[in-house]
């Protein structure tokens, strides 16, 4: 059969993996599970690049679900040697020069155990057996059982330390008990669309769908042969699941749009007919068994434990970036969050970024172009194509920095902190001042900015960053968990500002805060005499296009630190810096009228 246009345009191998073939790992020697025993497994595997000599460049792919090995590429039907006309399920991530870069990369993608496409699990032929199958005989396996098994197949590939684990959904579940049982050998952790534990709501889903497969007749608990089995449970199960992977907007915009559907009676139909589809699809190639086992195997997972989630992460070394979709409400951003906050208590490298999309759950197998960029500047820094995404060239390299007049409480904060010492920069934007005080003073970092473009930008520069409201990020943070907390010019985008400043007093040993003075002489002047707001570049909006600015004075932020001091919050004001309107020369006098930047260091009691 000859491959049609598009088959042949995955082929090229210049812009894709081209033709990929599936292998076997086969692992003789008996294999303890957490919950029983056996006495061989084998793995079906595809992998995708060249391992370096020193088997350090691997990047291992953990699938969904229902997902495969099949990760990217185009692979010959085993039956008919035909070309499949569909290529593997990440193929736009992973390739030559894509997010995950197999110029670069390494790639390992194994169907997990316990799964039903070539790997060992309830679907399997028992060891020396022609015709038992294990069926619902096979052991209660667990994540850990997964990876434990994948680091088997690691060990036999020759691979000596994993640059990267990556997964959605289950597939970031395994990531998660990746970095937690082997912490030395994983350096980085990517988990997307993921949770530390299932919800009491997913669990119930999960049920419903257990209790289809286990009431249809043709189950037969467990015993119902080759070519056999309950399809009609199993159907059901896969519609109910496949429902909570997509969001209510997004199944709007997909059925309620379509030419056909002009009333209710229209949408009926055509929502009955997709999820009739998806289960004819999935009966045609999963296992009943097998889904009863591996969502058994999600219900039980649980990294809170008996001791809590900050417990099981602490012994983390692993580089993590958490990303979640605004609609998922299988695995939330919260739960997400979860994660995030609790190796950020832990003083780890954690990152969370937020992507809005309307698909759901499944949003991390559609694809945009800020979470392929995420994903591509984790894996591989300030490339040459971030270098153009962010104008690096208009931008003053590191050692003229302090010559932008924007950048000018730079310098000063920079004096100010000592080496090694922790930094929370609040509204951080594209991570510089933390990029340059890492380079420059060994500090450990964390940023927090609202935007996903510049929380993007930290994460090419190696600085971790929570996308997050301010008050959500410090709320999560212990007392005195930082050496400084930083507010670069931030303090008037606030709502609150006063109670948001006592509070990084108590997250942060110090509090830098820099602010351009209102009461400068030039902004009187203005209103004095055209009796209307100053416009420049430091005030660049009018005011109908502006959001919340709560622009103050010198005079006014003494005041509210005299004032705080009186209510029992126990900190001094420290050293002030005092720009000029120009933001290079210093001012000492009069400072209300005559200085256009201000920055104080506020100290803890």
């Amino acid at each position: 059969m000859k491959a049609d246009k598009k088959t042949e345009e995955y082929l090229d191998e210049s812009k894709h993996i081209g033709l990929v073939q599936s292998h076997t790992y086969i692992h003789e020697d008996p294999f303890e599970l957490e919950n029983g025993r056996l006495e061989t497994f084998s793995l079906a595997y595809e992998t995708y690049g060249i391992l370096d000599e020193d088997g350090s460049n691997a990047l291992l792919v953990c699938h969904a679900l229902t997902g495969d090995h099949h990760a990217a590429g185009i692979r010959k039907d085993p039956k008919t040697g035909d070309l499949e006309r569909k290529p593997g399920w990440w193929n736009d991530v992973i390739g030559p020069g894509k997010a995950i870069d197999t110029n670069k990369f390494y790639v390992v993608c194994s169907n997990c155990l316990g799964a039903c496409q070539g790997s060992t699990g309830p679907a399997s032929l028992k060891p020396g057996q022609e015709k038992e199958w294990y069926g619902m005989d096979f052991p209660e396996f667990t994540i850990h059982d997964m990876v434990h098994a994948q680091k088997k197949l690691l060990d036999h590939l020759g691979v000596r330390k994993l640059f990267a684990v990556v997964g959605g959904s289950m597939g970031g579940m395994q990531t998660l008990q990746w970095i937690v049982d082997y912490p030395s050998f994983v350096e980085r952790g990517l988990v997307i669309a993921a949770t530390p534990r299932h919800s009491a709501q997913t669990i119930a889903f999960n049920e419903v769908g257990r209790q289809a497969i286990r009431g249809d007749e043709a189950w037969n608990q467990g015993d119902y042969g080759v070519d056999k089995g309950p399809f009609h449970g199993l159907g059901v199960a896969r519609m109910m699941a496949h429902i909570t992977y997509l969001s209510d907007l997004g199944m709007e915009e997909k059925f309620r749009q379509t030419p056909d559907c002009k009333q209710n009676e229209d949408l009926t139909k055509v929502v009955n007919g997709y999820l009739e589809y998806q289960a004819q699809k999935f009966i045609d190639r999963f296992d009943a068994n097998t889904y009863l086992k591996l969502t058994s195997a999600l219900d039980r997972f649980d990294l809170f434990g008996k001791h809590g989630l900050d417990d099981t992460l602490k012994d983390v070394s692993s580089k993590v970036l958490v990303i979640a979709f605004s609609s998922d409400w299988l695995y939330t951003p919260s739960e997400n969050q979860w994660v995030v906050e609790s190796l950020q208590r832990l003083g780890k490298e954690a990152s969370y970024l937020e992507m809005p999309d309307t698909h759901g759950h499944d949003s991390f197998l559609k694809g945009s172009d800020d979470f392929d960029r995420a994903v591509r500047v984790f894996f591989s820094g300030m490339d040459k194509k971030e270098e153009e995404e962010q104008n690096l060239g208009r931008f003053r390299q590191v050692s003229s920095r302090y010559e932008v007049k924007k950048e000018a409480d730079f310098k000063v904060i920079d004096d100010w902190v000592s080496s090694g010492q922790r930094v929370l920069d609040l509204g951080c934007g594209r991570g510089m001042l933390l990029e340059y005080l890492r380079d420059s003073k060994q500090v450990q970092g964390l940023g927090v900015d609202f935007d996903r473009s510049k929380a993007i930008s930290c994460i090419a520069r190696g600085v971790s960053v929570y996308q997050q409201d301010i008050r959500h990020a410090l709320a999560n943070l212990p007392d005195d968990s930082f050496d400084w907390v930083i507010f670069s010019r931030m303090v008037e985008e606030l709502p609150e500002p006063g109670a948001v400043i006592l509070e990084a007093l108590r997250v942060g040993r110090r509090v830098a805060v820099s602010f351009v003075n209102h009461a400068y002489w030039r902004n009187r002047l203005n209103f004095l005499g055209r009796g209307k707001r100053v416009q420049n570049e430091v005030y660049p909006d009018r005011w109908e296009k502006s959001g919340l600015r709560n622009h103050f004075s010198i005079e006014e932020f003494e005041q509210f630190c005299a004032d705080s001091q009186v209510d029992g919050n126990a900190f001094a004001i420290g050293r002030k810096v005092f720009h000029q309107g120009d933001w290079v020369k210093h001012c000492s006098f009069m400072p209300n009228l005559r200085a256009g930047l201000a920055i104080y260091e506020l100290i803890k009691d």
